[in-house]
């Protein structure tokens, strides 16, 4: 991973806008050593020898949905992805961030956003993770753009806490019983930015940012991100109550009163 911007930069836009963009942190080797480790986890779903990740990950949709959900599960185990993930910079960049000389690994995993567009969430914060505060790494291993679908930041909403969040499905089908999202009227209050990410750059963003999706277009085009979150050791309520869950749950709790 390269990250040629300071520490310094890199927190400082966070904390102006809520994000910072990554520009140009995985080498070609590194975008073409995750999508052939993930090419090579749908292949022994199916081995047929298809090169392709985006065609095979359509070959295996089609093919057995539960085991393509497999797949999606599993995949954020994979060490060549991990590895990329947990970059002594990126690591840096976090600790430096929260002022700690620990942090927790929150939810390593990919997205996987695909012609249906189901599995895109309204605007929401990064909850449910161990520690109040952290930082969502968010990189496409594939250009996203007005076509292909995207992140979605909300302008200064990180500058106003947490709100709350819902558990319902806002008068339409999800793919989850868990989505979390906040009341539209809250989210119509900031800009909303759609941004465009190319493949080997990356975003770094604060818990506090609305954010969501916005749709793929582009008919047999999937758009797949290395994502993982950043806890630091401050501010984790399972290492302060007997009685609190590991992960902080979505509802029920005030964030803004979780305190050291």
């Amino acid at each position: 991973m390269i990250i040629n911007k300071a520490n310094k930069d890199v927190i400082s836009e966070i904390k102006d806008n809520g994000y910072c963009i990554l520009e140009n942190c995985f080498t070609n080797e590194d975008l073409n050593e995750m999508r052939s480790s993930l090419l090579q986890t749908l292949n022994y779903i199916k081995p047929d020898g298809e090169q392709d990740l985006q065609k095979k990950y359509y070959e295996i949709r089609n093919y057995d949905r539960k085991l393509k959900g497999n797949w999606y599960d599993i995949a954020g185990k994979d060490i060549n992805l991990l590895r990329h993930l947990h970059s002594q910079k990126l690591v840096g960049i976090a600790k430096e961030y929260f002022n700690t000389n620990v942090i927790f690994s929150g939810r390593p995993c990919i997205g996987v956003y695909d012609d249906e567009n189901v599995h895109l969430l309204e605007p929401h914060q990064e909850t449910a993770q161990m520690s109040r505060d952290n930082l969502l790494f968010w990189a496409p291993l594939y250009d996203t753009n007005k076509n292909n679908g995207g992140l979605s930041v909300y302008k200064g909403s990180h500058k106003h806490g947490y709100f709350d969040h819902k558990i319902d499905s806002i008068g339409k089908k999800v793919w989850t019983k868990e989505y979390t999202h906040v009341d539209p009227k809250v989210s119509a209050k900031f800009k909303r930015e759609d941004l465009e990410i190319k493949a080997g750059s990356a975003i770094l963003l604060i818990s506090t940012c609305l954010h969501c999706g916005y749709p793929n277009k582009e008919k047999d085009s999937v758009r797949i991100t290395v994502c993982e979150r950043f806890n630091p050791l401050q501010k984790i309520p399972y290492l302060r109550d007997n009685n609190a869950s590991m992960r902080i749950p979505y509802t029920g709790v005030d964030y803004n009163k979780i305190t050291d």
